[in-house]
Parts: C-alpha cells; structure tokens; sequence
C-alpha cells in the first residue's frame, strides 16, 4: 500500500489515529492490524487493561467502589454538621 494513512488528516480534524505498539507507525482506528508492520492493533489501551489472572477481581472492586462511597457519605454528613454548627452558633 503506497497510499500514506496520514494523509488529509490534521490534528483536531480527519480520522483518528493510533501508534502501533510493534512498529509505532501512526495507523487509522477504523484499521484492526497496523498498515506498516501488520501486527494486530491492541484494542485498549495497555496502560488501562485489567490482569485476567487476577482472582475476585470483581467482587473485590464491587466492594471497594461500596466503601468509597459509604465514606463519601459520611464525610458530606460530618461536614454538613460541622457547617451547621458554626454557622448557628449563639
């Protein structure tokens, strides 16, 4: 292919692109496999992919996500109160 993927595209404008992680030629999104090299496009992200060998990976953020937000809660509540209190104080 002699056609460059890059071409009339312009940043803030055209198609989007991705680096090849094999090669780290600039290849279109709408490609599954890099236009230089033809290894196969990583389809997330590295730096955001889960480890699948992770065991109760699941239920363990389930959990987690259930605490944050039970201390979110009680953080609002105990600033509420302590809001209250110095603004109605005699």
């Amino acid at each position: 292919m002699s056609q460059d993927p890059n071409a009339g595209s312009s940043p803030g404008g055209g198609e989007m692109t991705i680096s090849c992680s094999h090669c780290g030629d600039d290849t279109p999104l709408s490609s599954t496999a890099c236009v230089h090299c033809g290894n196969p496009l990583d389809s997330v992200d590295p730096q955001w992919a889960v480890s699948s060998s992770s065991e109760g990976g699941g239920w363990t953020k389930a959990l987690t996500g259930i605490g944050c937000a039970i201390l979110v809660v009680l953080a609002a509540g105990a600033a509420f109160f302590v809001g209250c209190a110095m603004i109605f104080r005699f």
